[in-house]
C-alpha cells in the first residue's frame, strides 16, 4: 500500500506538471483561453487526486471507510468540510463557471472573495480536502494533501503567466496587492 502510493505520487506530480506547465500553458499562450481538451485534463488531474485517497484508506472505492469513534474528530472534520464547501461555492459563483474553467472572459474579477485571495477556489478545495486529513490522520494523508498543493501550484503558475499577458498592468497591481492564497 505505501509503496503503491509513493509510486503514484511520483507519477501524479510528473503528470500534473506536464498538464499544467505544458499543455495548459501552451493553450493560454496560443488561444488566450483553455481548449476543451486542456479543461478536461485539468479536471482529470483533480479527479485522479481526489480518488487517490483510496490508495491509503482501508476500504475499496467508492465505499466510505469506517469513521473514527471520536465524536469531536467527526464534528471537526464536518465543520472543516462545510467551511471549505461554502468558500468554494462563493468563489465559484463569484467568478462564474466559464472563467472558473479557464474560458475566455473580458474582465479581471477582483471583487468579493477575490479581494482577499487570487485563488479562493483552490484554497477552498484545499480546506475541504483537509477535512479528510483530519478524519483519517496519518503521514500518508498529509502526503496526499501535499500532492494537491503541488498540483495547484503548477496550475497557479500557468494561470498567473496568462493573466499577466492578458490583463497587463491591471493584473500586476492585483498581483502585488492580493495574496496568492490567503
Amino acid at each position: 500500500m505505501i509503496l503503491n502510493f509513493l509510486l503514484f505520487s511520483v507519477f501524479f506530480i510528473l503528470g500534473a506538471y506536464y498538464v499544467f506547465r505544458h499543455v495548459v500553458r501552451d493553450d493560454y499562450r496560443e488561444y488566450l483561453k483553455l481548449s476543451s481538451f486542456s479543461t478536461l485534463l485539468e479536471v482529470l488531474v483533480f479527479v485522479i487526486h481526489a480518488n487517490s485517497i483510496y490508495l491509503i484508506l482501508p476500504t475499496a472505492w467508492p465505499d466510505i471507510p469506517e469513521l473514527p469513534s471520536s465524536l469531536l474528530l467527526r464534528i471537526m472534520s464536518i465543520v472543516i468540510f462545510v467551511v471549505g464547501l461554502a468558500i468554494l461555492l462563493i468563489a465559484w459563483f463569484g467568478l462564474g463557471s466559464n472563467a472558473s474553467l479557464g474560458k475566455d472572459e473580458n474582465q479581471l474579477n477582483t471583487d468579493g472573495i477575490y479581494k482577499f485571495s487570487r485563488n479562493p477556489q483552490l484554497l477552498a478545495y484545499g480546506v475541504l480536502l483537509s477535512s479528510v486529513v483530519v478524519m483519517f490522520f496519518s503521514w500518508l494523508t498529509i502526503l496526499w494533501i501535499l500532492l494537491y498543493i503541488i498540483a495547484s501550484y503548477f496550475m497557479i503558475k500557468s494561470e498567473e503567466e496568462f493573466l499577466k499577458i492578458k490583463y497587463g498592468q491591471e493584473y500586476e497591481e492585483y498581483f502585488n496587492s492580493v495574496p496568492r492564497i490567503l
